[in-house]
This record gives structure tokens, C-alpha cells and sequence, in this order.
């Protein structure tokens, strides 16, 4: 029969994380409140775009979105512009590959995507998120 050895220690030290404080926010809920836009990305289902969810519009003057990424070693991307008028939530679809007369062609080989979203607050203030894409 083995025998084993179970070691004690005598003190431990634990500290709580601030997002697991009571009384206090974290950081990633504190971004998204009040006086922001919220935004939110996922890809649709088959991958061949995402969906951008914009909330709490109504604390921005205007949100500018640009979807920027390479396929086959080519630069590619699209741009817009948001000015929200009494409503507090949108959502845009976002393609990669191009739509003419109901008929899209979708690129493939997609790298180094990303997508930048500034918002110009009604204070006045800019405020600009960036978000890397996996394709």
C-alpha cells in the first residue's frame, strides 16, 4: 500500500477580481451604458458577411462604420454612415464580395478583416472601436 502525503498551507491570500466586486461595474459593461453606442458584431450564417448591431443610437449625433479586408492579395471593404433620427437601435449587413441587379458574388480567400466603428457623441466627443475579424 502507498502512501501519500498531503502538504497544507499554513495562510492563502485571495483577491477578488474588480468585475466580481458588488457595487461595481466592469469594464465591458461600463463601455456599452449610457452616453455610448453599443455595438456588437457576429458573422452571418454562412460566413459570407456579418451582422453590426448598433444600440443606444440616440446618444450620437452620427456612427460611421468601414469594413476593410484583403481577398486574394486585393484590398476590398465597405463604408456607411448612420444618423439616427428617434431611434435607439439598427442593425447593417455587411458583405464581403460585391451585390449588382439581386446577384452577388462573394469573395473568398478573406484576410486581415476588420471593422472600425467611430461615433461622434451629441457631446461632441469621438469614440472609435476597432474589431479584428477571423473569416
Amino acid at each position: 500500500m502507498r502512501r501519500i502525503s498531503l502538504v497544507f498551507a499554513q495562510s492563502a491570500q485571495a483577491k477578488v477580481l474588480p468585475r466580481f466586486q458588488t457595487g461595481t461595474k466592469s469594464v465591458s459593461s461600463v463601455k456599452t451604458t449610457s452616453g455610448r453606442v453599443g455595438v456588437s458584431v457576429k458573422f452571418r450564417g454562412d460566413r459570407h458577411a456579418i451582422l453590426v448591431n448598433f444600440s443606444n443610437l440616440t446618444a450620437a449625433k452620427s456612427v460611421s462604420y468601414t469594413l476593410s479586408y484583403q481577398t486574394n492579395g486585393k484590398n476590398e471593404g465597405v463604408a456607411g454612415t448612420i444618423r439616427p433620427q428617434g431611434t435607439g437601435a439598427m442593425q447593417r449587413e455587411l458583405l464581403f464580395g460585391t451585390c449588382s441587379s439581386g446577384v452577388c458574388r462573394y469573395h473568398s480567400n478573406i484576410t486581415n478583416a476588420k471593422l472600425e466603428v467611430t461615433s461622434t457623441l451629441n457631446s461632441g466627443q469621438k469614440v472609435i472601436k476597432r474589431f479584428r475579424l477571423k473569416v
